[in-house]
């Protein structure tokens, strides 16, 4: 039997609409046919996270040049970090604070040392935590900053074209983005918000309309849609304009899936088992969406060049598939038929880095029910 999300349980009085919305729906069983010659993975290794983890990011944060992972643990109220050791293998977890209920989280540099730090989303304390990091793995105690009411995810950019590192948060029960601009020194101020559609979810950050100015897009989980912002090189957006999605829309990646040099879209249907892919057209503008299978619910959605062909590739994190589906890119925005890997129980995120320097992707998911993230190398022939 499924296991809720924790947010369903009585928790301080408040719960997250997006996971009433989890539990309620009815899931569609999606089937899809085998992909001729798929990319191949060996069976998954799986590591202790802390408890309920929701979201996993991958960065070198001790500067050996090994990946570690970095994972966002929903019931603890801690980050995990894995430090890599550069052959596919991980280090013991070592935790460190956040806020309430942290569901997001995002590496960058924030104070310009050089060091790789963490921002994370606490969606029951409506705040940013951002922990600096000292370069060896370690991270300075939390420092919280204000957001719209139940924030989930972020994406990091600089919107106001100053050299620093700015945020963008997604506000689930606010129906808005919250702008946080960066001051360069790890410090950000204070929250500006902008309207998105129902429920906003996930969010990146890349320029739809090549004015070298950087745009929003936003998922929007209540309106099957996703919202566009056209940035304005000030730190400002345009007022949203919105595209039709599968069925609940939740993580949302970018790049150019067609090869024709403009941005294009992909976002995970958590309750139509599908990716509905968006082609841009350089101006700001996307295509009406064309949706490819995945296994069942997926809720996170990551992209990579999985076998090596030069074409960009998709993985979706299957939470009630126990799987991640690979969806190999043929170069003109289509996508082959998905094959699915089996991870541990219920899978909320996905993420991609080298875990094991053979310069192939591979897969790391943050597993919900299980309490861990699991590894999957590579082991497509090229």
């Amino acid at each position: 039997m499924l296991q809720k999300h924790p947010t369903t349980t009585a928790r301080k009085g408040g719960r997250l609409a997006v996971t009433v919305l989890l539990v309620v729906m009815g899931l569609i069983t999606a089937q899809g046919t085998a992909m001729a010659d798929p990319p191949t993975f060996a069976t998954h290794v799986d590591y202790g996270a802390g408890a309920g983890p929701v979201a996993v990011d991958v960065a070198d944060f001790d500067e050996d040049g090994f990946e570690d992972q970095a994972v966002a643990n929903s019931d603890a109220d801690t980050v995990s970090i894995l430090l890599g050791n550069g052959d596919g293998t991980f280090d013991t977890k070592v935790d460190y604070g956040t806020g309430d209920y942290p569901d997001g989280l995002e590496p960058g540099d924030f104070n310009e040392d050089g060091d790789v730090d963490l921002v994370v989303t606490n969606s029951l304390g409506n705040t940013v935590s951002i922990l600096l990091g000292n370069g060896d793995g370690t991270f300075d105690t939390k420092v919280d900053y204000g957001t719209a009411t139940t924030p989930y995810k972020v994406a990091a950019g600089d919107f106001d074209e100053d050299g620093n590192v700015d945020l963008a948060v997604t506000a689930l029960e606010a129906d808005v983005v919250s702008v946080l601009l960066g001051n360069g020194d790890g410090t950000f101020d204070t929250k500006v918000d902008y309207g998105t559609g129902s429920f906003p979810y996930g969010v990146s950050v890349t320029d739809f309309d090549e004015d070298a100015n950087v745009d929003l897009v936003v998922s929007n989980f209540g309106a099957d849609t996703v919202s566009v912002l056209l940035g304005n090189g000030d730190g400002t957006f345009d007022a949203k304009v919105d595209y039709g999605t599968g069925a609940v829309p939740n993580r949302i990646e970018v790049g150019d899936f067609d090869e024709d040099t403009n941005v294009d879209v992909a976002v995970a249907n958590l309750d139509a088992s599908s990716v509905s892919v968006l082609l841009g057209n350089g101006d700001g503008t996307l295509d009406t969406k064309v949706d490819y299978t995945t296994d069942t619910a997926p809720f996170s959605l990551e992209a990579a060049d999985f076998d090596d062909d030069a074409n960009i590739d998709l993985v979706t994190a299957n939470a009630f598939g126990d799987s991640v589906s690979v969806l190999s890119g043929n170069g003109d925005g289509t996508f082959d038929p998905k094959a699915d890997f089996a991870v541990d129980t219920q899978p909320f995120s996905v993420s991609v880095g080298d875990f094991d320097e053979d310069t192939r992707p591979d897969v790391t998911t943050a597993n919900i029910g299980a309490d861990t993230v699991s590894v999957l190398l590579n082991t497509t022939t090229p």
